[in-house]
């Protein structure tokens, strides 16, 4: 089934389009950089369109709004996890907005796993969220988990438990690795053919 995607010319182009997009996110400001990764801390525990929805409803109250008003927005969006995303949005905000975009970029040039070491260190960043935000912004060797991806790969290989432990991560990614290095592709763009694959959409 899969082989059968990555066949199929017009979704390669499609996905190949997104990856264009995510180069574009690279070269833009650090207002890009920032969006990218509320949407990321967003994305955790929720569905990618709820996420994305309740971004376009904050706009640009997550670059100076107080806790509990994009707390309010949130909720108005109809996002579940209103207060404690809220809290990490600000927090973030105060510890690395205006400095993202060179911190990171200067780091993943050279070791795009040293780039999610540090991003793990900021509120509402996981692993995935992690790897998430690299590919965004243009890096596509880090593997992005959701539990699509998981689903994917239960085919495969035995998954216990859908919150996966540190170690439980790169093992995956060691599998997903694997598989793109079959195909040519990058990990972070297998991803999207798996997504289109499970949803039929590629909107990440």
């Amino acid at each position: 089934m899969l082989r059968n995607l990555l066949k199929d010319v017009k979704l390669r182009a499609r996905v190949l389009e997104r990856a264009e997009e995510f180069k574009l996110n690279n070269l833009s400001n650090e207002n890009v950089w920032f969006r990218e990764l509320v949407l990321c801390i967003l994305t955790a525990n929720s569905s990618f369109i709820s996420a994305y929805n309740a971004l376009q409803n904050l706009g640009d109250k997550i670059f100076y709004e107080n806790k509990e008003n994009i707390s309010l927005s949130l909720k108005k969006s109809g996002y579940r996890f209103y207060n404690i995303k809220s809290y990490y949005i600000v927090k973030d905000r105060e510890l690395i907005y205006g400095k993202l975009k060179n911190t990171i970029k200067n780091i993943a040039e050279t070791d795009q796993l040293k780039a999610r070491e540090y991003l793990l260190k900021l509120y509402g960043i996981g692993m995935k969220e992690a790897s998430h935000f690299l590919r965004n912004v243009g890096y596509f060797n880090l593997a992005i988990i959701d539990r699509h991806i998981l689903n994917f790969l239960s085919d495969y290989v035995e998954i216990r438990n859908k919150q996966l432990s540190r170690s439980e991560y790169i093992y995956l990614e060691s599998i997903l690795r694997s598989i793109s290095t079959y195909f040519n592709l990058y990990p972070g763009l297998l991803d999207l053919f798996i997504w289109f694959k499970e949803t039929k959409m590629i909107v990440k």
